[in-house]
């Protein structure tokens, strides 16, 4: 029966823990609109490491699998941050158009990324630097979404 005893801390942390990760509503439009900046800062950084990863390729200053690997990563960390930001209930009509506004920037980013780590890992470094213009366009739109939402 100690084993018991043990068990219940470690029950109710892992209960602790689940609730915690969960992202509820935001309460009010003005909560939402800085998370919303808050997501479009995230972002707006993974696409840049993107944007520094395939620049690089393109001067020949790393390796196509080199790119792959910082491409993939950047990528997670975008879709991380994307998934966050989704799973929180808009409080009202404005946060919609908030909502809508950053899922768009988002889903661009997410196209360019991924269009660059595909490039990447067929080997095809020096192509890599075709795809920077795409990814400084979503960097700066995430950018400028940022701005205006802060």
């Amino acid at each position: 029966m100690p084993w018991r005893a043990a068990a219940w801390p470690a029950l109710a942390a892992v209960c602790v823990l689940a609730v915690a990760g969960c992202a509820g509503s935001s309460r009010t439009e003005e909560d939402y609109r800085l998370k919303a900046a808050n997501t479009a800062e995230a972002a707006a950084s993974a696409v840049g490491t993107a944007r520094l990863a395939t620049e690089a390729a393109g001067r020949g200053n790393t390796t196509s699998a080199y790119a792959s690997v910082l491409l993939g990563e950047a990528e997670k960390d975008l879709a991380g941050a994307e998934q966050a930001f989704t799973s929180r209930q808009p409080p009202d009509a404005n946060a919609d158009r908030i909502r809508g506004e950053v899922t768009d920037a988002l889903s661009a980013a997410g196209d360019a990324m991924t269009a660059a780590r595909i490039a990447a890992r067929r080997g095809e470094s020096t192509a890599l630097a075709g795809h920077t213009p795409a990814l400084a366009k979503a960097q700066d739109q995430l950018e400028r979404l940022e701005e205006r939402l802060s």
